[in-house]
């Protein structure tokens, strides 16, 4: 019998699961140990879902981010290039440094988080200040200040779901983990019965696929024929 490492999929697991509980059940000696199969393929269906719905999550938010990144990226240049015509051209000048000490093609590069904050609370904060012909910057305010929420808010949303995706895979890690345990705890079960009714050990490996398993290799399980023949915890 072969544990299934945790790196393969859900629909692996379930395939095995599968498996096992039709082998229980076409032999009258082992029907009894296939209950807990049952159960464990019943409970895939809401481990699937949710490992699905975080990962699609997660996708969808980092989609949003993707977009709210270049929409930033687009007013950021533009106002740049609206800065740098009232400076003459000069991006030396003190009118230009005062929005950008670093290029605007630059700013564009940095971390999002950190390109919102400096919209905010410089690019932002300085237009509200502007006088003079000067003024006509103004119109770029708004939509800077909102373009900035929004990706923040992305960033906020996408954060979240990157959190409740690392709580889903450590309750699918539980689950994967719960089903080696059964898978185990099953495999000595067996070999108690090939003792019993003097059958060759690789009897009990007829009730679980052999070699390695979908996507990842699975590792070598072996119980010693002494341990086998302990009283279980339920006898």
């Amino acid at each position: 019998m072969r544990r299934l490492q945790q790196s393969s999929s859900t629909i692996i697991f379930l395939e095995e699961i599968e498996y096992t509980d039709a082998a229980l059940a076409a032999d009258v000696l082992t029907a009894e140990l296939g209950k807990p199969f049952v159960a464990a393929a019943e409970s895939w269906e809401s481990i699937f879902k949710a490992e699905r719905q975080a990962r699609r999550t997660v996708g969808r938010t980092e989609a949003v981010v993707s977009v709210r990144n270049g929409q930033l990226d687009v007013i950021t240049t533009r106002f740049g290039a609206g800065v740098l015509s009232e400076a003459g051209a000069d991006r030396a000048s003190p009118f230009f440094r005062r929005f950008f000490p670093i290029a605007p093609s630059v700013l564009v590069r940095q971390p999002l988080r950190k390109q919102c904050e400096y919209t905010q609370n410089v690019v932002v904060e300085e237009l509200s200040k502007l006088e003079g012909k000067a003024q006509g910057l103004k119109a770029f305010a708004r939509p800077l200040e909102t373009t900035a929420k929004a990706a923040l808010a992305a960033l906020d949303a996408r954060s979240k779901a990157k959190a409740e995706r690392a709580i889903t895979h450590n309750d699918v890690d539980e689950w994967k983990e719960g089903i080696n345990t059964l898978r185990l705890s099953t495999y000595a079960e067996l070999l108690k019965i090939a003792i019993a009714e003097g059958y060759p050990r690789s009897w009990a490996d007829n009730f679980f696929r052999l070699g390695p398993v979908g996507d990842a290799e699975a590792s070598d399980v072996v119980i010693p024929v002494a341990e086998a023949t302990q009283p279980s915890d339920a006898s």
